[in-house]
């Protein structure tokens, strides 16, 4: 198995077999929250912190609020965060499997809810090309704002409101085309490209 350093990608060789899975298989403007403030971890403490306070509003309308009320709040925040990173906010990836046995190619979109499979013959590849993506920010004002304000509370955002550029690797079967893996560095790109081709030529 081969990884890049993030660990965003990684490539399996088995035999008849070549697996590429991507965590990053689309270029698309990052959130208006930039990861480094807003993350899954942060966003599933709110939802689970919603969930306790319900609880704790619940039993504060059936009546006094008890410790005991308390401490099923707590409780449930607990359990409830698990539950919630995996099923809501779990990070979706991209898994391609090259079958040269089955002479086939098998693009699963792997998430804990609505998956999704697309299956291709490997005699309808007509080409995989690397394509490239420069995504600008559009409101530079709003970003200086935001960035003033972190300032001011002595925070750092690095790379807030940068040109993102992007690279991807698309198969493209004529009638449809499909990114299968995304990423900010060509070299990326284009080693796991050559690696694919020489496996399955």
């Amino acid at each position: 198995m081969e990884n890049n350093k993030e660990e965003r990608f990684s490539l399996t060789i088995e035999e008849g077999r070549i697996t590429l899975r991507a965590k990053s298989f689309r270029a698309e403007k990052g959130s208006v929250l930039h990861s480094g403030i807003f993350s899954r971890e942060l966003a599933t403490s709110f939802v689970s912190a919603v969930l306790a306070v319900g609880l704790l509003i619940y039993f504060a309308l059936s009546g006094e609020l008890r410790l005991l009320h308390y401490i099923l709040a707590v409780i449930l925040f607990g359990a409830s965060f698990p539950f919630v990173r995996f099923f809501v906010f779990k990070e979706p990836y991209l898994e391609t499997t090259f079958d040269i046995r089955a002479g086939d190619i098998a693009i699963s979109l792997k998430r804990p809810l609505f998956g999704k499979t697309v299956r291709r013959s490997l005699a309808e590849l007509k080409r995989m090309d690397i394509s490239h993506v420069r995504i600008e920010p559009e409101n530079p004002d709003a970003i200086a704002f935001v960035e003033k304000i972190a300032l001011q509370h002595g925070t750092v955002i690095p790379g807030f409101g940068e040109v993102q550029e992007f690279y991807n690797l698309d198969l493209d079967f004529g009638d449809a085309k499909h990114t299968i893996l995304t990423t900010t560095d060509r070299t990326d790109v284009e080693g796991v490209a050559e690696k694919i081709k020489s496996f399955i030529t």
